[in-house]
C-alpha cells in the first residue's frame, strides 16, 4: 500500500513518528509501522496469561479471605474501596444490559486489569496484602513486598494500556524485551510451570529480533 493510502486511513499524526524516525523514508517508516502491529500481536499471549492469572489468583484469596465468592460485597460500605466499588457495579451494569447471570466468574472477568493491580496500591496494605502476597507464592522472599508488586503490576498495566491503544513498542524506554521480561518474571511468581508454558507460545522476541533488523 502506498503511503499517501496509510495516512489516509491512519492519519499523518499517528504515522508521523515512524517517518521522523526514518529521516522521511516512507518505505521503511511502513515497515516498522507493520512491525509495531506484529510485536503488539506478540505480546498478547504473556498479557493474557498474566492477567487472567492474577484476576483468578486474587479472587482465590479473596474469597478465603471473606468466605464468600462473591467477596466484593464485603466492601460496599468502606469509602475505602470507593473506586473499586464504581468498577464492580459497571462490571454489574454491563452483564445485566447483556441478561446475563451475575455470577462470580461473570463478574471478575468483567473487572479490569487496573482494578486488579490497584489492590496492590499503598492504602491496602493493612488491609489486603497479608492475604494478596500469597498470589505470588513463588517471589523470591526478599522480593516479596507490596511495593515491588504494585509497581511490577503497573509496568505491565501501563505497557498493556500502550498495546491497546495501538501506541508505538518500538522506540519505549526501557525497550520493549525488558518490559517482556518483566511480565514473564511476575507469572513465574505466581507459578513457574505457568512461565514455562507460556514460553512454548511466546514469540515476542522473535518478532522484536526481527523488528531490528532493518
Amino acid at each position: 500500500m502506498e503511503w499517501n493510502e496509510l495516512e489516509k486511513h491512519f492519519s499523518a499524526a499517528r504515522l508521523g513518528r515512524y517517518l521522523a524516525a526514518r529521516g522521511g523514508d516512507e518505505a521503511r517508516a511502513a515497515q516498522d509501522y507493520a512491525f509495531n502491529l506484529r510485536l503488539a500481536e506478540a505480546m498478547m499471549p504473556l498479557l493474557n496469561t498474566l492477567e487472567i492469572a492474577l484476576r483468578n489468583g486474587v479472587h482465590s484469596r479473596l474469597t478465603a479471605r471473606y468466605k464468600r465468592t462473591d467477596w466484593w460485597a464485603e466492601w460496599k460500605e468502606d469509602p475505602l474501596f470507593r473506586w473499586q466499588n464504581k468498577e464492580i457495579a459497571n462490571a454489574i451494569n454491563k452483564l445485566d444490559r447483556r441478561h446475563e447471570a451475575r455470577t462470580a466468574d461473570k463478574v471478575i472477568a468483567e473487572l479490569t486489569f487496573g482494578f486488579w493491580s490497584s489492590l496492590f496500591n499503598t492504602q491496602f496494605q493493612e488491609v489486603l496484602w497479608k492475604d494478596l502476597r500469597l498470589v505470588f507464592t513463588r517471589c523470591p522472599k526478599a522480593l516479596r513486598q507490596r511495593h515491588n508488586i504494585s509497581a511490577a503490576l503497573n509496568q505491565i498495566r501501563d505497557l498493556r494500556n500502550r498495546i491497546f491503544h495501538h501506541e508505538p513498542l518500538l522506540w519505549l524506554r526501557p525497550p520493549l524485551p525488558e518490559h517482556h521480561a518483566a511480565g514473564v518474571k511476575v507469572i513465574s511468581w505466581i507459578a513457574p510451570e505457568l512461565a514455562q508454558w507460556l514460553a512454548g507460545l511466546d514469540r515476542m522476541n522473535a518478532v522484536w529480533a526481527n523488528s531490528q533488523k532493518t
